[in-house]
């Protein structure tokens, strides 16, 4: 039996933390598609960005 996944078989962390979160968030975001960014998200990013 084989330890490698294909890519589409891996579910990123932040699947888990969508999921943990709310389970129709996370089949917004991971199965649907579905994003729509925001205030809060893009200054997320931007913040994100600076600490790397």
């Amino acid at each position: 039996m084989s330890d490698t996944y294909s890519e589409e078989q891996l579910l990123p962390l932040s699947g888990i933390q969508h999921f943990a979160f709310c389970e129709r968030q996370w089949g917004l975001i991971h199965l649907e598609q579905q994003w729509k960014e925001n205030l809060k998200t893009a200054e997320g990013h931007i913040l994100h960005e600076r600490v790397h």
